[in-house]
């Protein structure tokens, strides 16, 4: 061992007049002085031989495995492999027999029904050893990268990455106690595994009024090497860091931890709520048969079923709203977190809408001859709306309706005032915008471009400058049956030229007015509401709708309140309790 520095003299001296003269003390004080020196030394090896002889003792697990820096509590999430049995033993019919084969059943007069070929095929065992994989993660992050492109040059992109770790902890047999085949049990078996990993990151979240509340994107997982060395480089350099392609060159030992990272390319950098799907931590399997599946003699065997590989959910949040900052932290989340309060939001901007924009929304259906219900969009804007990947554009229906109560308002100096009451000022003036874009003066090309729009909804512009309200709702109905969204977008452009954008406000504007409208008619009390956030505002709402013992009523309610897209908003929100960050969920390929 090195020896320690020698220590500071630390002799007293005493000055005068002149230079600094030392005064030595007695030599016994330096006896002393060499005394503590040595016990030092002493001491420091007496701890070091404490401190090697108290590590030689300890067990091999003790012993904190090298590659990777001790994590604090809570930093990285561990999710237990899936050990329930209900995957390890399914049962189910043989279509293709049970089905397919239906001609040849017949009823034995002296055998038991279950002999015969049909009979058999119904309620098959299918055993299967189960296994499944423990994954651990931290708390999605960014990082900037530089990623090569196909021209063949190099580009500066943001990427998101999930740095995980599996280990292989052994998989579940299904076996017969003692040889009875009525008694059943699981055991655990070691083998080795191969992780093929499939990382999907999802969300459903609405990131614009066109959108609404619901829009579904979905990203895979990229194999970006650059980002891989980047990300290392910023976790730690010491651990064997897999991409996806990486990951699945080998098994996993019984027993072996492995670390990897997922990364996604081009991610919409507004989503503050999603989901990570992961497929391949387990074999567990379900299939069901297909909607549109028929059986015959000569059916392929599974040819009429869809299967679907289990997979874990996670999800997340961001609870900050600055899309530039690399430090903005994601969070763990729940099932349900972005419905409900997207649910609480509608709410509250609903309650506050009158005062922001000087409207009265009952006044002003009222005066129309109309209630909420009769504004409801229609039941295939809410079917609709409840489909996963949807390109359907809102519902036109309860505007048309809207300008056609306008039209028939006598006299017709009553009707700005009743416009002014349901969409509010600024309301009045879109409106008022979107009447005259159909018959604005524009240049050649423009102008018979709409020309020609307004022929395919049965108008001439004759028709437009004489009726322009009735006009208006021929235009709405013609465009209400245009889709995808992209194609109503640029009929839109068309008809109505740079007012085009005022239709999008205008039916925002009018679901508030219904929304409200329908918070009148609803006995709660709005001081905790208007204090407590969307999150209390979601809970009231919840109440008040299992208050209501009508269903068809509760349904009118709640399409009334949050829209077409309201039943699937509901439905996701109390799926589950709140507090569920993860879940393993079968997912069929739609």
């Amino acid at each position: 061992m090195a020896s320690l520095p020698p220590a500071a003299d630390d002799t007293p001296t005493t000055t005068t007049s002149g230079a600094p003269r030392p005064v030595r003390l007695a030599p016994t004080s330096v006896v002393a002085k060499e005394r503590r020196r040595a016990l030092r030394r002493i001491g420091i090896a007496a701890l070091v031989a404490v401190a090697s002889a108290v590590a030689a003792s300890l067990p091999a697990s003790a012993v904190e495995p090298t590659g990777f820096r001790r994590l604090a509590p809570g930093v990285l999430t561990v999710i237990p492999a899936d050990r329930s049995g209900d995957d390890a033993l399914l049962r189910a019919d043989l279509p293709e027999i049970t089905e397919g084969l239906i001609d040849l059943a017949w009823e034995p007069k002296q055998s038991p029904l279950g002999a015969t070929l049909v009979e058999q095929g119904r309620n098959r065992d299918f055993p299967r050893d189960i296994w499944c994989l423990e994954f651990s993660f931290k708390p999605p992050r960014q990082i900037d990268v530089d990623v090569p492109t196909r021209e063949f040059r190099m580009q500066r992109k943001r990427v998101w990455y999930l740095l995980y770790r599996v280990k292989n902890t052994g998989a579940r047999r299904i076996v017969m106690a003692e040889g009875d085949a009525t008694r059943l049990r699981s055991e655990t078996v070691k083998k080795p595994v191969r992780f093929l990993p499939h990382f999907v990151l999802e969300s459903v979240e609405g990131l614009s009024k066109q959108e609404g509340a619901l829009a579904y994107r979905a990203y895979l997982d990229r194999v970006v090497p650059a980002a891989v060395a980047a990300i290392r480089e910023r976790e730690d350099t010491r651990i064997d860091l897999h991409d996806s392609a990486r990951m699945t060159e080998r098994d996993l030992a019984p027993g072996e931890e492995r670390w990897g990272v997922a990364v996604w390319e081009d991610v919409d950098p507004r989503i503050d709520y999603f989901s990570i799907y992961v497929r391949g931590l387990t074999n567990a399997i379900r299939w069901r048969t297909r909607a549109d599946a028929t059986f015959a003699a000569d059916s392929v065997p599974v040819s009429g079923e869809e299967h679907a590989l289990e997979s874990l959910r996670l999800d997340f949040w961001r609870p900050g709203d600055d899309s530039t900052s690399l430090s903005e932290e994601m969070s763990v989340g729940h099932a349900g977190m972005y419905e409900r309060r997207t649910i609480g939001n509608r709410v509250l901007e609903a309650l506050g809408r009158g005062r922001l924009t000087a409207s009265a929304p009952r006044e002003g259906l009222e005066q129309l001859g109309l209630t909420w219900e009769e504004i409801l969009d229609p039941p295939a804007a809410v079917k609709a709306a409840g489909a996963v990947d949807r390109d359907a554009p809102p519902s036109l229906v309860p505007l048309a309706k809207v300008v056609s109560a306008l039209a028939r308002l006598q006299p017709p100096a009553a009707r700005p005032a009743a416009t002014g009451a349901l969409f509010g000022q600024v309301g009045q003036e879109w409106f008022e915008d979107l009447v005259r874009g159909l018959s604005a003066p524009l240049d050649d090309e423009r102008a018979a471009l709409r020309r020609g729009m307004l022929d395919r909804c049965g108008l001439s512009e004759e028709d437009v400058a004489v009726r322009p309200l009735e006009s208006l709702v021929k235009v709405l109905s013609a465009l209400d049956a245009t889709t995808p969204a992209a194609t109503r977008r640029s009929a839109s452009v068309a008809l109505f030229g740079t007012a085009a954008p005022r239709l999008d406000a205008l039916i925002h504007e009018l679901d508030l007015a219904r929304a409200r409208t329908v918070l009148d008619d609803m006995d709660f009390d709005r001081r905790p509401v208007l204090t407590g956030g969307a999150l209390t505002a979601y809970d009231t709402m919840l109440t008040v709708f299992g208050a209501e013992a009508d269903a068809g009523k509760r349904a009118r309610m709640v399409t009334g309140l949050l829209g077409a897209e309201g039943p699937a908003l509901l439905a996701a929100a109390t799926a589950v309790r709140e507090g569920v960050d993860h879940a393993w969920v079968f997912r069929y390929e739609q």
